[in-house]
């Protein structure tokens, strides 16, 4: 409310009649008039700056809901593009992704109000978010990045008190005293006390701060805050969908020989780097690479906190060190007979079996495989779910060796695969991530190791090759003939038939020659030998 000027004779302008007319103005009126203007803009102007600084407080004093966790939640995780299929997985350093749908019932007022997601993930892309079923929509979006953390703590209450806790090593007895926060958290926390500056942590005793309240800004777990214009109080479902880094998945095949059939076992391990963990989510990996812009993640506001303390003219510390008594031995002896344990109870029944992975899903030219059952994707961890099982697979043993043109060999090994056709008449038909491969073969009453290997993304109608040892009884010689010929041998020193599979180099090797033909377009040799026999190729490249 604007204050009324008060009228005196010295301030209050003098009167004129339009009959009057206008009056000449003398010296003394000309400075009345305008010591009277400025008294007056001077009161309108503190009567309405309580006014103008009310106004941004009016607008910052939302009325705010808060959604601590979903009640529902999806995650589909998207593999690491450029990993390949042998590279393990670093927690450190995810580069893949994945997209988060939760959904949450929240309860709105009436009107402008700022609605608070809490407990989504730390990676979140805020402006990936989508937010469906909010009746007024989404005005505004915000990230909230400051989270709780010692050197937060220390950040947000720098100039103010604190108490300052330290434990008698020999006594146990605690001492508090209020000590004011200078400096921190980089570089260290200096306090000053009743007995002046000093460093956290440099007294030699165990010290702790204790805070009176947490700082404005700072929150437990990551938040998303969205701004929204409700027409009426109301509770609703939302549905929440963002993009969040520092998720990747990759695939393990386990399989197991059984005669001329191949048992094939595939899990999936997921990975999560971050700080917040996902219970009881629907799951679903996506094989296949997806074009993706990089974009740098918001970090943290907050640094780590360091204690340091200052030397004191020595480049040792004079803090003492813990230090440990040695353990004295303890003999223990016994006259007595040992009293026979129970018996052990009866097993446990067997677990019901869990349901069968699902068959993948055209997404475009990608694949989407829906994991069975619903399960946790933990905190900063890993944990590996059952992606697909085929079994009675048909394969063909192959002694392979991929050979350089033109140079020589001398009686070099061979690797063992098995080429699987990917197609339903042979068992399998169904779409394959990358990933890594252990093959097993059975060995009276349990199953040995007897090669490891990576694998591609196969699709169907493809043909893959797992890895299944080597051989030093299949050996191959090369020697050069001229400058642009060279021959090629190979002996078979087993027992049995083997069939031979030798590619020339890689794709346009420019390897020609009778008895070649083109395999995934490279130049292959391809040859049965008999037990003992030896075969031999002249080619020119």
């Amino acid at each position: 409310m604007i204050a009324p000027v008060p009228k005196d004779a010295d301030n209050a302008p003098q009167e004129r009649t339009a009959q009057n007319g206008p009056e000449p103005i003398q010296g003394n009126d000309r400075e009345k008039r305008h010591r009277s203007h400025r008294t007056t803009r001077r009161r309108l102007t503190i009567a309405t700056l309580p006014l103008l600084l009310a106004t941004p407080a009016l607008a910052q004093q939302l009325p705010t809901t808060t959604s601590p966790a979903p009640t529902t939640v999806a995650v589909t995780i998207y593999r690491a593009p450029y990993r390949p299929a042998q590279g393990a997985m670093n927690l450190r350093n995810l580069d893949g992704y994945a997209l988060v749908t939760e959904t949450r019932r929240v309860k709105l007022p009436k009107g402008r109000a700022v609605l608070r997601f809490e407990g989504v993930a730390g990676g979140i892309l805020p402006v990936s978010a989508v937010i469906d079923g909010l009746p007024g929509g989404t005005v505004e979006k915000n990230r909230d990045a400051r989270l709780l953390s010692p050197a937060a703590l220390v950040d947000g209450t720098l100039g103010n008190r604190v108490t300052l806790r330290r434990t008698d090593r020999a006594t146990g007895t605690s001492r508090e005293e209020p000590a004011t926060i200078v400096s921190g958290p980089v570089g260290g926390v200096v306090l000053r006390t009743a007995n002046g500056v000093e460093a956290l942590g440099c007294s030699g005793l165990p010290e702790s701060l204790r805070y009176a309240r947490v700082p404005a800004g700072l929150a437990a777990k990551p938040v998303l805050s969205v701004t929204t214009d409700s027409p009426s109080s109301r509770t609703v479902t939302v549905r929440l969908s963002y993009l969040a880094s520092g998720f990747d998945w990759s695939a393990s095949y386990v399989g197991t020989l059984t005669g001329d059939r191949l048992n094939l076992f595939a899990w999936t391990t997921l990975a999560n780097s971050n700080a917040e963990g996902f219970a009881d989510a629907e799951v679903q990996v996506v094989a296949g690479r997806l074009n993706r812009e990089r974009i740098a993640p918001i970090e943290a506001a907050a640094t780590q906190l360091q204690l340091r303390c200052y030397p004191l003219g020595t480049t040792t510390s004079d803090l003492r060190e813990a230090t440990f008594e040695p353990a004295e031995e303890i003999i223990v002896t016994a006259s007595r007979m040992a009293v026979p344990p129970p018996p052990p109870p009866p097993p446990m029944p067997a677990p019901p079996a869990p349901p069968a992975p699902a068959a993948p899903e055209n997404l475009g030219d990608l694949k989407l495989y829906r994991l069975p059952g619903r399960t946790t994707v933990a905190a900063r961890g890993q944990k590996q779910v059952a992606l697909l099982r085929q079994d009675g697979v048909r394969y063909a043993r192959l002694y392979r060796r991929r050979i350089p043109v033109g140079q020589p060999l001398d009686a070099a090994a061979v690797d063992i695969v098995l080429r699987v056709k990917n197609e339903k008449a042979d068992g399998l038909g169904i779409a394959l991530p990358a990933g890594t491969t252990a093959l097993y073969a059975p060995r009276g009453d349990t199953a040995l190791l007897v090669g490891t290997g990576t694998m591609t993304d196969r699709a169907e109608g493809e043909t893959l090759l797992i890895a299944a040892g080597s051989s030093r009884q299949v050996l191959v010689n090369q020697t050069r003939l001229d400058d642009r010929s060279a021959r090629l041998s190979v002996t078979n020193a087993r027992n049995v038939a083997v069939d031979v599979e030798l590619p020339l180099g890689w794709p346009n090797s420019g390897a020609r020659g009778d008895g070649l033909t083109t395999i995934d377009g490279i130049p292959t040799w391809r040859t049965t030998l008999a037990p003992g026999a030896t075969a031999t190729l002249d080619y020119r490249f």
